[in-house]
């Protein structure tokens, strides 16, 4: 048992809260615009669950990815030019092709290599979709090969959770790595390292316009109503898995065609980044690495090796096709953890330009993931 049990809401919340609020402070620090506040808020979440100061698992967890995320997207994506958009999804979209098939390869070449055992093909079909989608896609493509036994379904979904962990600590080191810059230059990112975005986005809130409590009312306000008419269309087509594409969608609609409303809005970019910044510390507490023993221990090693090729081949890729870096994590992040997380990195690394293309090329995933893991599991099997 934890010290804070999964049912006592309030303790987890200020948790929860306060290492977002120091995500915040630390990239004011030296250490933090190198390491990022992502990836050390991500950190101290897996910290603190694995010696037991927080649960693995709780109500408010659910809150922060059911509630507190959808209603982060549409705050996010309000300052969101289209025409802007266009001209910057087609280099997202080239990365994010590079990572799918990149992550597919690597799962692929290292089930062929090695024994996994017999459900081998399945749980790497499971995963594959996993990581060219979202969670939604390992629920349809466990489905899809009839992955049904329990025990090694949740080994699958744990390995799925210590891999995205890795994924995410991998994934905010690379800037960090002067070869990685040379390697795919990037015009977010100076010679020396420094993230030019963050250090525009901090000047941009210094002069930015006062903060008004109505502004931000109304932003909160008209998310909430997005996101509820898109449960209700969603719930109506029968797509309720689908309801973050129609949230996006109404929110760029709101976006580009009620410029007048979103004029008065205030603050909403960076109450989203606080939200999402909550939803890392949530991923991070999820990773419990007791669990890798066991049934898990496969997957765990299958995961984690497919990461750590992800990244090796990704740099020979992107050297070729001249991406950029900061493009490529953000198309990465997409591919691998989905579109929220995509926002989330952008937001909270001050590339408020990327936050739509991510968010696009992520739904992309969600809507080819789960063929290509069923394809992963035939070809294998």
């Amino acid at each position: 048992m934890s010290l804070i049990s999964p049912n006592e809401t309030l303790q987890i919340a200020g948790i929860l809260t306060g290492l977002a609020a120091f995500g915040f402070w630390v990239e004011t620090t030296a250490i933090g615009r190198k390491a990022s506040g992502v990836l050390i808020i991500l950190c101290l979440g897996v910290l603190l669950s694995n010696i037991q100061i927080i649960p693995h698992s709780a109500d408010a967890y659910g809150v922060v990815g059911s509630m507190l995320v959808p209603l982060a997207i549409p705050m996010l994506l309000f300052r969101a030019d289209l025409k802007q958009v266009f001209a910057e999804v087609g280099p997202m979209l080239k990365a994010f092709i590079a990572s799918a098939l990149v992550i597919a390869v690597s799962i692929i070449v290292l089930t062929l290599a090695f024994d996994f055992g017999e459900y081998e093909s399945k749980v790497a079909g499971t995963l594959a979709g996993s990581y060219i989608g979202g969670s939604l896609n390992f629920v349809a493509t466990a489905q899809a090969v009839q992955l049904d036994d329990p025990n090694h379904y949740v080994a699958a979904l744990t390995a799925d959770t210590i891999g995205a962990v890795l994924f995410l600590i991998l994934l905010m080191v690379m800037p960090a790595l002067a070869f990685v810059r040379r390697l795919m230059p990037s015009r977010y990112y100076s010679e020396a390292g420094a993230n030019l975005g963050a250090e525009a986005g901090h000047q941009e809130t210094t002069a930015a316009k006062p903060f008004d409590i109505a502004g931000l009312a109304a932003a909160m306000a008209t998310s909430f109503i997005i996101c509820a008419l898109a449960d209700l269309i969603s719930a109506k087509l029968g797509q309720e898995s689908y309801s973050i594409l129609i949230i996006t969608i109404l929110a760029l609609l709101v976006a580009n065609f009620m410029k007048p409303l979103v004029k008065r809005f205030n603050s909403e970019f960076e109450v989203g980044t606080f939200f999402m910044y909550m939803f890392f510390v949530t991923i991070g507490a999820g990773a419990d690495i007791a669990t890798i023993a066991g049934v898990a221990l496969p997957y765990v090693v299958l995961i984690c090796l497919a990461v750590a090729m992800f990244f090796v081949l990704i740099l020979v890729v992107g050297r070729v096709l001249r991406l950029d870096l900061a493009e490529l994590m953000v198309a990465a992040n997409a591919c691998i953890l989905g579109p929220a997380t995509a926002a989330a990195l952008a937001a909270g690394q001050g590339w408020k330009d990327l936050v739509t293309p991510g968010m696009l090329t992520g739904i992309l995933g969600y809507s080819v993931g789960t063929f290509i893991g069923v394809a992963v599991t035939k070809l294998l099997g």
